[in-house]
């Protein structure tokens, strides 16, 4: 493994850390802003949702500008962005504005995924591109894991509106860094993936250009099936994320140093749990797609249920921490099975499209939360975690296990389309 890959990853990791920091902030300040704007659960809701809008709507974009200005410049103009948008945060003084701000962070922060994605396929080989950008990706849950710690800190000594500041100064850092230091891409024969073979050497009827274009992309049913799955994996992590701190301060009590820790331990045996289920899916489970990630959705399944019929925080955090180790396990498998499918040309424009669900659950789930909890109860809101786990339960009975088998199937339907005319 060429020095380039590391160094490239540790650099991805960092970033990708730094702004799970200031995204985790908020969520950790709710209870405070909430009091500080007089809002209720709903309107703390759209809070999160505001900034997931954007991001939602303009991953899929924000892919196609990766692929189009590549993933060194998107990434480091994209930090400077969201420095700026960061530290405006901690000035607001009122619902509408905040609203607008964390939208706009949305939307600045949709090429970011992508492009992180993109750059670790660029600098990486394909035998170690899944157990690579499980690292990186890693950085989301070790982030919100000890953000409550960090950030936690900084807001019982300075403040939630300093705390923002902060966060925007290690933004700033990591922007410089990228720009200077992140290597460059390796030579293609060593980190793009395996040219898709035509159907006819996939041994079907004739053959086609398997040059994939974005259309192609967008018509690919396999990449919408992955999208749903990260839709269903989506709603119970952000639903962790949004209304487990709010839960317990308000209604078990904690204060923010036991809620950091609380809220940590589960997220630091998620990320645990993303790390060995990119090494798996690498070493094991590259052509058994379902046999690692049902069994896996299955088990979390049964440990959210546990979660929500918890009778104290020790059983909730217990049973919680269990869930999102076996929902992690799933998530690299899903992003690894994409990466196969999709050449490296267009790999930012096919994670956007898969990232694109993820968005989506990310927008709708703190409202909808936010909705049964202030109309019923935390119990209920949190039962909607078990629908996401369900959902993607059911939608990768659907998936096909084998990149060639996806590829077979999918250039036999473009060959008898418009499309397949090139």
């Amino acid at each position: 493994m060429k020095i380039s890959t590391p160094l490239s990853a540790i650099i991805l990791f960092f970033s990708v850390f730094v702004g799970v920091i200031g995204s985790f902030g908020i969520l950790l300040a709710l209870p405070l802003i909430a009091e500080q704007l007089q809002l209720n659960a709903v309107e703390q809701g759209t809070i999160v949702s505001a900034y997931f809008l954007g991001n939602a709507i303009f991953t899929i974009p924000g892919g196609i500008i990766a692929d189009k200005f590549g993933s060194k410049r998107i990434i480091a103009i994209g930090l400077v962005l969201w420095v700026i948008l960061t530290a405006l945060t901690g000035m607001v003084t009122g619902l509408a504005i905040l609203l607008i701000i964390r939208c706009l962070l949305g939307v600045i922060e949709a090429p970011l995924t992508p492009a992180t994605m993109k750059a670790v396929a660029e600098r990486t080989s394909v035998d170690v591109r899944t157990t690579t950008n499980a690292f990186v990706s890693s950085a989301e849950l070790f982030g919100a894991a000890i953000a409550p710690l960090i950030v936690g800190s900084m807001i019982t000594r300075m403040g939630w509106n300093k705390a923002t500041y902060l966060c925007a100064g290690f933004g700033l850092i990591m922007a410089l860094v990228i720009s200077y230091f992140l290597p460059r891409p390796l030579n293609a024969d060593t980190s793009s993936q395996p040219k898709i073979k035509t159907a006819k050497e996939m041994g079907q009827l004739s053959s086609v250009d398997t040059e994939m274009r974005i259309v192609d992309v967008l018509r690919n049913t396999h990449i919408w099936k992955l999208t749903g799955i990260m839709f269903g994996l989506n709603i119970v992590n952000i639903g962790v994320f949004t209304w487990v701190p709010t839960f317990l301060s308000t209604e078990k009590g904690l204060d923010f140093t036991e809620v950091g820790i609380a809220t940590s331990l589960p997220l630091l045996i998620g990320a645990i749990g993303s790390l060995v289920g990119g090494w798996l899916f690498d070493r094991y489970y590259r052509k058994k797609f379902r046999s690692i990630v049902i069994p896996s959705l299955l088990v979390s399944t049964i440990f959210l249920l546990l979660m929500v019929t918890a009778s104290n925080v020790s059983e909730f955090v217990l049973f919680e921490s269990i869930a999102l180790f076996f929902l992690s396990l799933t998530t690299q498998p899903v992003i690894g099975l994409t990466m196969q499918v999709i050449p490296s040309n267009v790999l930012g424009i096919g994670s956007g499209v898969l990232l694109f669900g993820g968005k989506l659950a990310n927008m709708v789930t703190p409202i909808a939360m936010g909705w049964i909890i202030n109309r019923f109860s935390f119990q209920f809101g949190f039962g909607f975690l078990v629908l996401g786990a369900m959902l993607a339960v059911i939608i990768s009975l659907w998936v096909r296990e084998k990149p060639n088998e996806m590829n077979a199937e999918y250039l036999l339907s473009i060959e008898n389309s418009p499309y397949g005319q090139r």
